[in-house]
């Protein structure tokens, strides 16, 4: 049992992406990011029965393994995070898409094709048609304004990680 609850975060990250993978394979809207909260949500719940069965074998000492549960619930949201940022690394950075597009074209890409296929208002409008399909963006009265704002919260909190672990002073340092 010591090593079902040591090694908990890893089998709960296991079935975040065997979750993920079933939803992107069974749902009809395949959208990425609704698989990975899907994913991440089914883990967690893996977790919370694996840790709360640990809990009741032992349960005479349940508060001095309070911290060790605790320790697990936020190892498993590191690992689901890093998972995240993994899956979205290779699904929308365009560094990994050009050397993608590259290895592909047998004659290499010329510095006009890369430009045409990297068009700055084409991504802009490619983000921007994304963003209001996921509803992250609303569009009324020829402005665009933030709809649902999870994303947006995700982004502050990154920032303000970012600003207080690094020092960093601004999000473009």
């Amino acid at each position: 049992m010591v090593y079902l609850h040591v090694l908990s975060p890893v089998v709960a990250l296991a079935i975040n992406v065997l979750a993920q993978i079933c939803y992107c394979r069974f749902v009809s809207n395949k959208q990425l990011l609704k698989s990975l909260f899907f994913g991440f949500f089914c883990g967690m719940f893996m977790l919370f029965v694996i840790e709360a069965f640990y809990v009741v074998q032992l349960l005479p000492s349940v508060l001095k393994n309070i911290p060790s549960v605790l320790i697990n619930i936020a190892s498993y949201s590191a690992l689901g995070y890093c998972y995240f940022h993994f899956v979205n690394l290779g699904e929308t950075a365009r560094r990994i898409r050009l050397l993608r597009e590259l290895s592909e074209s047998k004659n290499g890409l010329s510095v006009d094709e890369i430009l045409q296929r990297y068009n700055a208002k084409e991504i802009m409008e490619n983000r921007l048609s994304r963003l209001l399909k996921s509803e992250q963006v609303v569009y009324k009265d020829n402005r665009y304004y933030i709809g649902k704002p999870v994303m947006f919260f995700m982004s502050k909190a990154v920032l303000f990680l970012k600003v207080f672990i690094l020092g960093k002073k601004s999000e473009f340092e």
